[in-house]
């Protein structure tokens, strides 16, 4: 009897088991996130906060006219937590996230709500779902403003590219009586303080605009204006603008190699990944270009609708780039080129550490580095080629070419052969010190005859003398070594910015 009552409660088990209902707890917003993530509502039941039926084209409408300048960009939307069903009510909170134009992320915290109509769940979908405090009407615009731009800096720490101000020279259409003349006319005034413009394009371009456009012709610095300030005053259909652009001392000071900034071009602005808008100053050639994500910094960013600022980031100024470049030794080179007819191209370098103290080009340089790029052949040079770093892939902030060894010789530019230069003198200066200069970094741990041997004084004894002259030839046989590994680097890469006084700043060689 016990027996089968044992089987009758096992039979009873197995029936109430299969009776048990498998089916998932309902979820009213899973096909919502994922229509809201691809902004594509198709086959998901919508009600506006009214309760009306909204179409799926018409909630993909709705998002374009609320996220506005966000809506190409679309969110990472996640629940958080499990959706809370009430018979026929339900709601759940979710996170939004956004990722901004320069990398930052926007996130907050929004409501989900539904109503099941008919046996179906339908999520209402309206202003304040895309942003809690959203206003009806009202759409996300980004704004932004630049960060104060960092500067570039000599050995010194002297500003060697900074903020200058500038006066950007336009041509108003309408206002424009004579165009040939006024071609003619703007020629002869900027030659007149040695500033050279193609204006040839001018009636082209001033046809093709609109009459109230600003059709820019040059952008001058101030001190270069206020020369001809009445001459293009008096000229009619000229226009100007003030401003300002991150620019080296002087119009010739390092040009090729420093480069220049100036408002970002459409190839710069499609390449940027959404960092950069048309109007945006960005840097165009040198060094400018090369560390322009750390000399721009991160702008002041902010989402707004209407007069309500949604989501706010503050700007973060741009790095300071230092570089070993000497200002004295910078000028010295570059008045040394002035009168050059040819191409020509002067670089220096410290012989003590290899550090590059200037870099000129030649008046007939175009805004051509030929100081780091140009093709210079030579015969052989007394020493292997790779090992005096010629081809050798070098760790500097600049573009550059570090030539090739052929069978003739060696192919360089300027700066390799004054790399080269450097690296030997060190190698075949004195042991030590004489009338007063060094030739070298100062080493630990040298015994007491090697320093001696530094000395100009006399060293007794042929024993003596022959031990301080093989550790003379081992001084410099290590002495080379080490100037062929600085050879191949010249200076160390960027690490990263750091703090320096209080400021971030890089080191560009």
């Amino acid at each position: 009897m016990r027996h089968v009552r044992r089987i009758l409660a096992a039979t009873l088990i197995v029936a109430l088991a299969g009776c048990t209902d498998d089916k998932p707890a309902e979820d009213p917003f899973a096909a919502f996130v994922n229509g809201w993530q691809r902004a594509d509502f198709t086959g998901v039941e919508l009600r506006t906060p009214a309760g009306q039926p909204l179409p799926a084209d018409a909630a993909k409408q709705l998002l374009a006219d609320t996220e506005g300048d966000l809506g190409a960009r679309r969110p990472v939307v996640t629940r958080h937590g499990k959706a809370a069903v009430r018979k026929n009510d339900a709601d759940m909170r979710a996170g939004v996230d956004w990722t901004l134009p320069d990398g930052r992320h926007w996130a907050y915290e929004t409501k989900l709500e539904a109503r099941r109509i008919d046996g179906k769940w339908a999520v209402y979908l309206g202003p304040a779902v895309v942003h809690p405090d959203l206003p009806d009407g009202k759409k996300m615009t980004l704004r932004s403003a630049a960060a104060t731009r960092g500067v570039v800096l000599a050995a010194d720490g002297t500003p060697i590219v900074s903020d200058v101000p500038v006066v950007h020279v336009g041509i108003e259409p309408r206002l424009v009586r004579d165009v040939d003349a006024l071609v003619q006319r703007l020629d002869l005034v900027f030659r007149s303080v040695r500033v050279s413009v193609d204006v040839s394009a001018l009636p082209g371009r001033i046809k093709a605009a609109k009459p109230d456009a600003f059709v820019e012709v040059v952008t001058l610095r101030k001190t270069d204006y206020t020369e001809i300030e009445r001459d293009l005053a008096a000229t009619d259909g000229v226009a100007t603008k003030p401003g300002t652009l991150s620019l080296p001392l002087t119009r010739t000071f390092g040009r090729a190699l420093l480069g220049t900034s100036g408002p970002a071009t459409k190839e710069l602005i499609d390449g940027s990944g959404g960092a950069l808008k048309a109007g945006d100053i960005t840097g165009l050639t040198g060094l400018q270009r090369r560390y322009d994500v750390a000399l721009r910094g991160t702008p002041k960013l902010e989402v707004v609708a209407g007069d309500k600022v949604l989501y706010a980031a503050p700007a973060v100024d741009g790095v300071r780039v230092r570089t070993t470049i000497d200002v004295k030794t910078q000028q010295a080179a570059e008045a040394a080129l002035a009168g050059t007819a040819k191409r020509s191209a002067l670089v220096a370098v410290g012989v003590k550490d290899g550090t590059v103290l200037a870099a000129a080009n030649g008046p007939d340089a175009a805004g051509y580095n030929l100081a780091f790029q140009a093709e210079v052949a030579s015969p052989p040079i007394g020493v292997d080629g790779g090992a005096a770093g010629f081809g050798v892939a070098w760790k500097l902030g600049a573009d550059m070419f570090t030539g090739r060894v052929t069978e003739a010789g060696v192919v360089g530019s300027p700066l390799v052969y004054a790399a080269a230069a450097a690296a030997l003198a060190r190698a075949l200066a004195p042991a030590g010190p004489r009338d007063g200069t060094v030739a070298g970094p100062r080493r630990r741990g040298r015994s007491r005859g090697h320093r001696h041997a530094d000395g100009a004084g006399d060293v007794g004894g042929g024993a003596r003398r022959r031990r301080v002259l093989r550790l003379r030839r081992r001084r410099r046989a290590g002495r080379h070594r080490a100037d062929r590994g600085r050879l191949r680097q010249v200076a160390e890469p960027l690490s990263g910015p750091h703090r320096k006084s209080g400021a971030a700043e890089r080191t560009a060689w």
